[in-house]
C-alpha cells in the first residue's frame, strides 16, 4: 500500500511517528539530487511545528524538504499548469482556496500531473489530515497511486461539524491505518482524564486531579480575578494561552474578562496581588489585512488606480515595507505607473499570510486566542474561556473544547460563565450545556 495513517487523539506521537516512517522509506529509498519531502497540513501553526521537526539532525529528515499548507501547494501548482487549467474549463479565483484547491484536485487526477510531482516529490507527509476538505482531499487521491503517503489524522479534532470525516473514510479505504491510543504529549492525571472524558461524551469536571479545573464564573470581574491568580502561577512555567470559544468581539464575556485581566488587579485577603497582566488578541488574517488598509487609506472603489510612487512613499510611511518594496516593482520592473486599489488589497492579503507563515514570531508570555487560532499548537499552560452560548451542537462543543484542553502540556482551567449560578450545578456538558 502507498498509503499509511496514523490516527489517535491528541498527543499520541502522530507527528512523531510520522516522522519515523518518513526516515525509514527515506533510508531504504534515498533520494535523488533534484527530489525533496513534501510536507503538507491545512494550518500555518501545525505547518512552523512540523517544519521544525523534519528539518532536525537527528530525528528529522534533513533539509531537503518543501513544508507548506496545502493551499499553498495548490496554489503553487495551479500556477504552474494554468494552460491545462484553463483548458480542462476551470477557472479558480485568486484568493478564494476553495477553487484554487479544487483545481489542483482535477489537475491531479492526470496522471501526467501527479507523476510530474511524484517525480520532484517521491514522499509525502500530511500532518492533521483531518481538516483537509473537498479539492484537498481530491488533490491527495490524485498524489496517492505516485507516491509514498504519510498521513495523520484525528476526526475528533474536526471543527467543520461534519459528521463523518471524508478525508479520514477514504483513506481507511485505500490505506495501512494504525491507532495510536497512549497520550505522551502530558502525563497530567487532570489532563488526561478531562480529554478522555470529553472524548468518551462524559460530564467533564475537575474531580479534584491535578493539572485540571473548571471554574464557574458568574461576572466577567471573577473570570478576570481568576485569569489573574493563574497567570501570577503559570507565568514562571512559560507562555500562557487564553483560549476563548468565540471570536473577539462575539461574546462580551470573553472579551470583559480578558479586557478585565488586562487593566486589573485582585486581592486576597492576606494583602497579596494578581494584575494587571498586559496581554493582546492574536489577530486574524482578516484583521491584520484590514488594519493596514486602514493605514493605507484607500479609496472604497476596487477600480481607482493608486499611482505606484505614491503608493510606495505611504507604505514606506507607515512602516509596511513589503508593499513598499511590491509598488516599486511594479514601476521599475513591470513598468507600470499606476496600480489599482483591487490589486492593492490583493497583495496586502498575501503579504498578511506570508508574514504569518514564514516571518518571525514574537516572543510573549500571555495572549488571547481563539480556538481555530489556537488548533494544533502547543503550550504549556491554558486558560479556557467558555461563555454562556456557543453555537453547534453538543459533539461540536465536546470536539471545540477537547481541541482547547489538549493544547496544554502542563496545567489549564475552563472559566465556564455561570451568571445565574444554575450552569455548574451539573458538571460541565452533563445536562448538555
Amino acid at each position: 500500500m502507498s498509503l499509511l495513517m496514523f490516527e489517535g487523539p491528541a498527543g499520541t506521537g502522530k507527528t512523531t511517528r510520522l516522522l519515523a516512517a518518513a526516515r525509514e522509506y527515506l533510508e531504504q529509498r534515498p533520494l535523488d539530487v533534484e527530489q525533496r519531502v513534501l510536507a503538507l497540513t491545512k494550518y500555518h501553526g501545525s505547518r512552523r511545528r512540523m517544519d521544525i521537526k523534519l528539518r532536525d539532525r537527528d530525528e528529522g529528515v534533513g533539509n531537503a524538504l518543501d513544508c507548506v499548507t496545502v493551499d499553498s501547494f495548490a496554489r503553487s501548482l495551479v500556477v504552474r499548469w494554468r494552460s491545462l487549467v484553463n483548458d480542462i474549463g476551470f477557472h479558480p479565483i485568486e484568493g478564494d482556496f476553495a477553487s484554487i484547491t479544487l483545481a489542483a484536485g482535477v489537475l491531479l487526477q492526470r496522471h501526467n500531473v501527479a507523476r510530474w510531482v511524484a517525480r520532484r516529490y517521491p514522499l509525502v507527509v500530511v500532518d492533521e489530515m483531518q481538516d483537509c476538505k473537498g479539492g484537498e482531499v481530491a488533490l491527495l487521491k490524485g498524489l496517492e497511486p505516485h507516491v509514498r503517503l504519510l498521513c495523520g489524522a484525528d476526526a475528533f479534532q474536526d471543527l467543520s461539524g461534519d459528521k463523518d470525516n471524508e478525508a479520514i473514510f477514504w483513506a481507511s479505504k485505500v490505506g495501512e491505518v494504525v491507532a495510536l491510543t497512549q497520550v505522551f504529549r502530558t502525563q497530567t492525571i487532570g489532563l488526561l482524564a478531562a480529554a478522555q472524558a470529553i472524548r468518551n461524551g462524559s460530564a467533564v469536571s475537575s474531580d479534584s486531579k491535578p493539572g485540571f479545573e473548571v471554574v464557574p464564573a458568574a461576572a466577567a470581574a471573577q473570570g478576570g480575578a481568576v485569569v489573574c491568580w493563574r497567570v501570577r502561577s503559570w507565568a514562571p512555567r512559560g507562555p500562557i494561552a487564553l483560549i476563548s470559544a468565540t471570536a473577539r468581539g462575539t461574546s462580551p464575556f470573553s472579551d470583559q474578562v480578558i479586557d478585565w485581566a488586562c487593566t486589573n488587579a485582585s486581592t486576597a485577603k492576606n494583602g497579596a496581588t494578581a494584575g494587571p497582566y498586559p496581554m493582546e488578541w492574536e489577530s486574524s488574517d482578516d484583521e491584520a489585512q484590514q488594519d493596514i488598509l486602514e493605514v493605507l487609506d484607500l479609496r472604497n472603489d476596487p477600480t481607482t488606480e493608486i499611482c505606484c510612487t505614491d503608493l510606495a512613499a505611504q507604505a514606506d510611511k507607515h512602516g509596511v515595507h513589503d508593499l513598499r518594496d511590491w509598488a516599486l516593482r511594479q514601476q521599475f520592473v513591470r513598468g507600470l505607473s499606476a496600480v489599482t486599489v483591487s490589486d492593492v488589497v490583493r497583495e496586502v492579503g498575501d503579504i498578511v499570510r506570508r508574514r504569518r507563515a514564514f516571518g518571525p514570531h514574537r516572543a510573549w508570555r500571555q495572549r488571547a486566542m481563539t480556538i481555530h487560532q489556537a488548533k494544533n499548537r502547543e503550550f504549556e499552560s491554558v486558560v479556557v474561556l467558555w461563555p454562556l452560548k456557543i453555537a453547534g451542537n453538543l459533539e461540536l462543543k465536546r470536539r471545540l473544547l477537547y481541541n482547547a484542553v489538549t493544547r496544554a502540556r502542563g496545567r489549564a482551567v475552563v472559566i465556564v460563565q455561570d451568571p445565574k449560578r444554575s450552569a455548574m450545578t451539573e458538571k460541565l456538558f452533563a445536562g448538555g450545556t
